[in-house]
């Protein structure tokens, strides 16, 4: 799991706003901190949840950078820090619509509680808290539970700062509390008076999928909690406890375990069964449920909330997918992580310029062009998401793999879990997971996944999910993949970042007659790689300058010894990388680049390659090893045939 000094590093944004809330308002009644908290314990240790079980109920998680905002007439108070009003502000409606939909659980008559935590609404007339909370007020009754008798149970949707408004919504049922087993969650299901909730609009809607790189937020109501470090709750809140507050941050694990992930949002005793949103879209990811202070918050996901309530008489609220452009709804994670592809773009050529700044797609020879894939329509260029990709039906693999990266509105969302193969193939045209079990070899992108996941959000998670597909991987050994390939793909990524420069990509495997073979599919594995990349540059003209191609153009081998079994492969020390020109690689692998052949900067004179003003990614490269020759590859004829 990662530790809060890891998520700390990934926000150093946060730091220039460290926060100091003083605020001379005074301090409210508190109720006993953290109600429930040794049942919880308890029941979490019982859950198995593969996190490290808590050791309190809610907690700070980061002394310094996470504030905690008191919000008032329904809207949040302004941080002072800079970078959460820039981070918050343009979403503030989405904001403000988790906050309406967000109470207090009240008691009244309880001996020991006046409140008891926080619950948030999932349709018309339905809310949910944790189990914890609930189980303080509600006792077991003919198969099913009731509120204990003699207490009123109540959800305030105010109990603001400052206010003494109230917005009281009577419990008269509890539909769901879920039990304590190996795949139980902390949740419950309450269902208000319907009456008073009329004219409340739509109420929260779950995410099919976790927040990516992107900032979320808990909506709750934080009470003095002792276990957390006194210091810093004074800082942070103020001594001003028991009111609504949002508490924005970001997810710390979403995949270590199925059904709960980590955040370092600021909480407290009373946060109990809040609310965890993404804040650009407003959509829930999660409840609330425990913590750890100084280490991580703990929160169901919504896949898991949204299997509770199918046990339930409630009206289960369909996902809605954060990555979906058309707003659909009823897509669930697996689904749209195995999409249809309706309305891919793919690789542009007009990407970088139209006349002669356009970079078409490279071309097969007439042996290739046998050995491509097709669809059941019929067509060989694969399009995802700013990215296409051309199949080796023989090999399995890919003849090459192209993309457009836009440097300016580049994204990083979290990895998804799953690699799959491509619908619209046949499962024989393509290599799966039984080409990676057993062996040294890494499911190595071709297209790294990060370089299309640019534009608006919804664009960017479309093409992380895309970069999974089979057709754009290819086994590549773990010290080629996660060293030299990643550090040039790092390179040109991070150099087209840095100047918010647009680049295309190309990439390919090198199809030899004697690479080895993989035994139990069968399947070659190819031991050299290539990529080129190509970028808009200027070259002077007389007085002036104008726009223009440049290319450079990267080999990369894996060296290796094959034994009798199934590809037991002990690669050597000599992994390398050579930059070569376009022309040499169009003599391995077959394929006609274009005009790429006349914007090569490798192969220009010096002094024709001082003359221009690099735009883009160096061709100077520390990782451009130059080599005079190439390394042999067997039969350049078997080469060239792929």
């Amino acid at each position: 799991m990662k530790t809060v000094f890891q998520s700390q590093l990934e926000d150093r944004e946060a730091l220039e706003g460290v926060l100091n809330l003083h605020n001379p308002t005074g301090s409210q009644e508190m109720p006993a901190a953290s109600p429930g908290f040794e049942e919880a314990a308890m029941r979490l240790k019982a859950g198995k949840t593969n996190l490290e079980a808590p050791i309190a109920a809610e907690a700070i998680v980061m002394l310094h950078g996470y504030p905690s905002l008191l919000i008032q007439n329904g809207d949040y108070l302004e941080p002072e820090s800079q970078t959460w009003r820039t981070r918050l502000s343009p979403y503030r409606d989405k904001i403000h619509h988790v906050i309406a939909n967000t109470g207090r659980v009240d008691l009244v008559n309880h001996p020991d509680y006046k409140w008891v935590g926080t619950a948030w609404r999932v349709d018309t007339d339905v809310f949910i808290t944790n189990r914890h909370v609930a189980s303080i007020f509600a006792q077991a009754r003919n198969g099913g539970f009731e509120i204990t008798r003699g207490i009123e149970a109540k959800v305030d949707l105010a109990e603001e700062h400052l206010s003494t408004a109230q917005m009281e919504l009577f419990v008269n049922a509890i539909l769901h509390i879920e039990d304590v087993g190996d795949s139980a969650i902390d949740m419950a299901v309450l269902r208000v008076d319907a009456a008073a909730i009329a004219g409340m609009g739509d109420p929260l809607q779950l995410s099919a999928g976790g927040a990516d790189e992107g900032f979320i937020g808990v909506v709750g109501y934080p009470a003095r909690d002792p276990r957390n470090p006194g210091d810093a709750m004074a800082r942070i809140f103020g001594d001003i406890y028991n009111v609504k507050r949002l508490a924005p941050g970001r997810i710390m694990d979403f995949g270590q375990a199925p059904d709960v992930f980590t955040h370092n949002c600021t909480t407290l005793g009373g946060n109990s069964g809040s609310v965890v949103f993404d804040i650009e879209s407003g959509l829930a990811i999660g409840l609330h449920f425990a913590g750890s202070a100084l280490t991580a918050n703990y929160a169901a996901k919504a896949d898991a909330i949204h299997r509770v309530l199918r046990k339930t008489s409630v009206a289960v609220p369909a996902f809605q997918t954060r990555a979906d452009p058309t707003g659909r709804r009823g897509v669930s994670e697996a689904e749209a992580e195995a999409g249809t592809f309706e309305g891919r773009d793919g690789y542009r050529p007009d990407f970088l310029g139209t006349g002669p700044l356009a970079v078409p797609l490279p071309q097969l020879n007439p042996l290739q062009q046998q050995k491509v894939a097709k669809t059941e329509s019929g067509e060989t260029v694969l399009a995802y998401r700013h990215f296409s990709v051309v199949m080796n039906r023989k090999r399995r693999l890919a003849f090459f793999a192209a993309a457009n990266i836009d440097g300016d509105t580049l994204r990083r969302p979290r990895r998804v879990s799953k690699f799959h193969l491509d619908p619209r193939l046949a499962e024989t045209d393509q290599a799966g997971e039984e080409l990676y079990a057993s062996n040294p070899f890494d499911r190595g992108h071709l297209i790294r996944r990060l370089d299309p996941t640019w534009g608006d959000k919804a664009e960017a998670e479309e093409a992380n999910r895309d970069s999974m597909f089979f057709p754009n991987i290819a086994p590549q050994h773990k010290n080629l993949n996660q060293k030299i390939w990643l550090a040039l793909e790092e390179h040109i990524l991070d150099e087209t970042d840095a100047r918010d420069a647009k680049v295309s990509v190309f990439v390919g495997c090198v199809f030899g007659g004697c690479d080895p073979v993989h035994k139990p599919s069968g399947i070659k594995v190819p031991m050299a790689f290539w990529k080129l990349v190509v970028s808009r540059g200027r070259v002077r003209r007389g007085r002036g300058s104008e726009t223009c191609l440049q290319a450079q153009a990267f080999m990369l081998f894996q060296d290796h010894l094959v034994s009798e079994s199934d590809l037991e492969i002990v690669f050597g020390s000599g992994f390398e990388t050579h930059q070569v020109t376009v022309g040499a690689l169009e003599r391995i692998t077959g394929l006609d680049f274009h005009v790429l052949r006349d914007a090569d900067t490798f192969a220009m004179p010096p002094q024709e390659r001082t003359r221009r003003l690099d735009e883009a990614v160096s061709a100077t490269s520390p990782l451009a090893i130059v080599a005079d020759e190439m390394k042999p590859l067997g039969s350049l004829q078997d080469i060239v045939a792929g």
